[in-house]
Formats: C-alpha cells, structure tokens, sequence
C-alpha cells in the first residue's frame, strides 16, 4: 500500500505506547472475553483518526460495547491490532508472545490474552496485497501483475490458516471470526473499479477458504460497504470507513455471532417454523425465554418488548440516549434506553399526542415499519400486494419493502393483516430473515 494509503504509527509511536490497551472490563460475572487482532480496522482507525489518540468507535469497540449492553461482556481487548500489519505480522506476534508497551506493563501477553478468550476477531489481509496493485497519483493508476498477486494471495492463505492453528492450539474453544474484505477505494476511476473488485474477490475466496479449512467464521463485508461505498469511504485517498462504516462491519460480525448455545424450550418442537429463527436469536440473547424452559411463541408481543428484542439485534453507535421524549416512559422502565435510543437513531417514534403507548400489542404494520427504518432498508415501489393494503395505508411502503425482499408473507387469502398484534414467533422469524439480509 502505497503513502497516503497507508496509515503508519512511527511518529507517533512514542504516544501510543503510553496510552495501549484500549479495552473495556466489566465485573467478573459476566461471561464473554473478546479479542480483537489484525490491521487498522480491528485497531478501530477512521478517516478523521488522528495520530495523538486512540481510536474507540471500531467495529471491535462497537461490537464490545454491544456485548457489554446485554450484559455478557467480562472484557476486551484490541491492543494486539495495529495499523500496517499483515497477515504474517499477526502470525509472529502470537509465535513470539509479543506484549505491547503501555501506561501499565503488559505481563500478560497476547498468547495468555488469546488463550483466555472467548471470542477472537481477525482482520488481516488486505495490506498483505495492496501493494500489489500498485495504485499511484491518486485514482490515476493501478497496475496489477497477476502472477505476482497470486503469489501473495497464497502467502496470506498460508498465514491465516496457521494464525488460526496457533489460536486454537492456545484456546481450542474459541470461536474465530475471520473479516472478509470490501472495496477501499470506490473512488477510484471507473475503468479500475472492475479489476480491484476482482482482485479483492480472489483475497475473499482465500480468506474464506482459510477459515473454512480451519472451522472459523467467515464474515462478509464487500457487499454491505460496496452498496453505499462512497458514503462510508468519503475520503478519497483514505482505505478507512467512517464511524458509519465501522458500524456496518460491526453488524456483519454481530450477524455471524454466538454468544452461546441455542435455548432448547419445551414448547418450539423443531417442528415448528420458528425453531430455526429462535434458536439463531437465543444464540445471541437477543431472544429470550420464561424460567429458562419456556419460549411462549403464541404470546403477543408489546411495543416495549419488541423495541429491547430490535435493540438487542443491532449494533448501534456507542453515543448514550439523552432523556426521553414520551409522557408514558420513565427512566425505571426496563426498556427506556431501547426506546430513548430508537427514537434519537429516528427508527420509532410514538404518537402524536406524545405518548409511546409501551405495553400495547405491536401490530403487524408497525412491526414492518420499525423494521425497514432500523434496519436502514431501501424502499420499494412494489405495490398492491396484499389486498387489505391499499397504497393509502401509512404503513404501505414499509410493507411493501418487506414483502420484496421476501422476508414477509401474508396469508392465504392474499391478506396481510396489518393491525393483527404480532407473536413471540413471528417476531423471532421476521428479525432472523431481517438480520440475515442486512
């Protein structure tokens, strides 16, 4: 990667020595430690970084942060990331136990870090073969030999897979989140476009296949950054998204997660529609039963109920919600920070004369609605759909989205049924098929 492209911490290195780790610790009771390894991006770094801080709103710190809002984060760690490393810089901390320079001594290590955790992100790659392309002058130029990339495409499947062994024969337990790649420079001239995105195609196939042939996780992250690139990467010679980017990788990470092993309710028989969707979100403790043994999928779900179960499926900014807007909401209720924060992201609102109406059934259209906003999907023009939905109804178009990507049916009658209250189960489905999507 070539300067300007590239972010480097020599100058800079004499403060950040003093100031790593950066890490969240909550009290002993909780469950998950997390480690964050790899380049720039697992170190939290975005366009408007600068060298005498440390970066704190990463997709690691955000997925941190969200562990730490459900209450299953003991603690976390990104100080064995840095800006610059390659696959192979990550492989040789872990075989020669590196312990970064901070403000206390680090006797730990990161071979006892990794050992103790329980979940481990690894983002490293992408500057192993971006000097490969040799891009120059900005967006002018991209020269790419095959034969050369190829070779440094199979050193990064080399390294990756023995980075993960050395993981694993510390913690065999760990669960290993590998990060596939986007387009770092969607500014680029269009006639280059094609053959970056073919470049970093063959990257993710190798990374897939390293974490594949290693039992991890791949994650996925071309699609979801290359859909709006330009708004997340608005800097033309910075790689790094924006804090709006980090978060969109954050929810691709959260999307593959496991925080523990589904809940087997007595009443979801894996017969049932849902099952799969139930235990996917039990999984991660979005979803949770009565007395450990009981799911209660014929229940309906209240508003307060459904914003906690929507907050608990997205990763969000870290910023704290500020006061709520609602005569009907206090700050002793168990949903007021899901409600307050909903509402200042602009993904709920209540009603006109002030009120959030918090123990009332949610409806299938409002159900639709807090959906398509929280989620951030692109609206439809389909219409006509369902019969009991003219294109009158307030709730039309986010119907309408939903019903085009496929995540919502109606009934058999061709109806939709948008002021039915909607079930513990139907939620559960219709969360999973969103999450999935997004």
């Amino acid at each position: 990667m070539k300067p300007g492209l590239r972010i480097f911490l020599i100058t800079a290195l004499t403060i950040l020595i003093f100031t790593l780790p950066a890490s969240i610790t909550t009290p002993a009771s909780e469950d998950i430690d997390y480690v964050a390894l790899g380049d720039s991006l697992a170190f939290g770094v975005t366009p408007d970084w600068t060298k005498d801080r440390i970066p704190d709103s990463g997709y690691a710190h955000l997925l941190a942060n969200h562990m730490d809002e459900l209450g299953e984060l003991s603690s976390f760690t990104n100080q064995y990331s840095y800006p610059g490393y390659t696959t192979e810089d990550v492989m040789i901390d872990l075989r020669q136990d590196v312990r970064m320079p901070s403000d206390e001594v680090d006797d730990r290590g990161i071979r006892t870090t990794v050992s103790e955790a329980d979940i481990v992100t690894l983002s490293a790659g992408a500057n192993d073969v971006l000097d490969e392309l040799s891009i120059k002058n900005g967006m002018d130029q991209m020269t790419y030999d095959p034969q050369s990339f190829e070779r440094e495409l199979d050193a990064v499947g080399r390294n990756l897979k023995a980075t993960i062994a050395e993981i694993l024969s510390l913690n065999p337990d760990a669960d290993i989140y590998v990060m596939g790649y986007y387009n770092p420079l969607p500014h680029l001239h269009t006639e280059k476009i094609k053959t970056l995105n073919e470049a970093l195609d063959e990257l993710n196939l190798v990374i897939h296949r390293a974490a594949k042939e290693t039992k991890s996780t791949f994650v996925p992250t071309s699609e979801a950054i290359g859909n709006r690139g330009k708004t997340y990467l608005p800097d033309p010679t910075d790689i790094h998204p924006n804090n709006a980017g980090h978060q969109v990788i954050a929810n691709k990470f959260w999307e593959k997660m496991s925080l523990q092993q589904p809940t087997d309710y007595e009443d979801v028989p894996g017969s049932s529609f849902a099952s799969p969707s139930i235990d996917y979100l039990s999984s991660k403790k979005i979803f949770k039963g009565y007395d450990r043994e009981y799911f209660s999928p014929d229940q309906e779900v209240t508003r307060r109920e459904a914003i906690m179960i929507l907050d608990r499926s997205l990763v969000l900014s870290q910023e704290q919600p500020t006061g709520s807007t609602y005569t009907d909401i206090d700050e002793s209720m168990d949903a007021y920070d899901s409600i307050t924060k909903w509402t200042m992201e602009a993904m709920v609102d209540g009603t006109t004369d002030g009120r959030f109406r918090p123990d009332d059934a949610l409806t299938r259209g409002e159900l639709a609605k807090v959906l398509v906003k929280g989620f951030d999907m692109k609206m439809t023009e389909t219409t006509g759909t369902f019969t009991d939905v003219p294109d009158s109804y307030w709730a039309s178009p986010y119907i309408e989205t939903l019903a085009s990507y496929e995540i919502i049916t109606g009934y058999e009658d061709n109806r939709f049924q948008p002021q039915k209250a909607v079930t513990r189960q139907e939620l559960a489905l219709l969360v999973e098929r969103t999450m999935q999507l997004n």
